[in-house]
């Protein structure tokens, strides 16, 4: 009991840390990023022909399903944080994201007398974002060299290996699903800091929801059918302040 006491009595590690108005540092993490689909109502009853399908070799095909898959990717970015009084800070938290996200498909296809069934057809779609988030953060009560937080906020996204500026080839055999350039997302996470003599060490869980419709559609079976995609990612992050 007497170790317990003398421990529970120690000085917190940077006692005054909270108490300056502005901070900076930078992060790393592990992002996890998929979609939201929405599909057109009665899509699996859409018949799609050879200017449609360039990739099979089929005279027609419907699509059966689709699905968005997680993909693992990195995060890196850097922060700035101005404290407002003793419970809220606002932060701004440029990163950039790599990673690459993939839609699976399953597909039906017609040539002539023969009817295959082509299961898992993936197509990738590489993502590298660079995203300007800005978020209030609740700190709560300080408990010796921990303190948990929540944040919400929004952040301006721009997708730098998107591909809807590129025009549609008619003779690609090997079909680019494109995506558009901007996007704006909400975002929000728990997590806690940790206080070290020389420095504060964050881990956060974070979400983000896409809010706008960023799929280019052009005349294929793989965008046709979708009515909306839009962005999710979940993030581990781990902050050095």
């Amino acid at each position: 009991m007497g170790n317990g006491f003398a421990q529970s009595n120690t000085i917190p590690n940077s006692p005054r840390y909270d108490q300056k108005k502005i901070h900076f540092g930078f992060y790393l993490g592990a992002n996890q990023m998929l979609y939201t689909l929405k599909m057109r109502p009665g899509f699996s009853k859409f018949t799609y022909y050879q200017e449609q399908i360039p990739e099979f070799n089929a005279d027609s095909a419907h699509l059966y399903n689709v699905e968005a898959v997680p993909q693992l990717g990195f995060t890196i970015g850097i922060v700035s944080s101005l404290a407002l009084g003793k419970y809220f800070n606002i932060k701004f938290t440029p990163e950039l994201l790599f990673s690459e996200r993939k839609l699976r498909y399953d597909i039906l296809t017609y040539y002539r007398d023969d009817i295959t069934l082509i299961k898992n057809y993936e197509k990738k779609i590489p993502s590298t974002h660079l995203n300007f988030p800005f978020y209030v953060k609740y700190k709560g009560v300080r408990l010796h060299n921990a303190r948990p937080y929540i944040f919400v906020g929004f952040k301006f996204v721009i997708d730098l290996a998107a591909q809807a500026g590129k025009e549609e080839d008619k003779n690609e055999q090997n079909v680019v699903i494109k995506l558009y350039r901007s996007d704006f997302a909400f975002e929000a996470g728990v997590g806690f800091d940790f206080y070290f003599n020389w420095f504060k060490m964050g881990t956060e869980l974070r979400m983000s929801y896409g809010l706008t419709d960023i799929l280019k559609n052009e005349d294929n079976i793989y965008t046709d059918p979708i009515e909306s995609i839009h962005s999710r990612i979940f993030q581990l992050i781990f902050t050095f302040e």
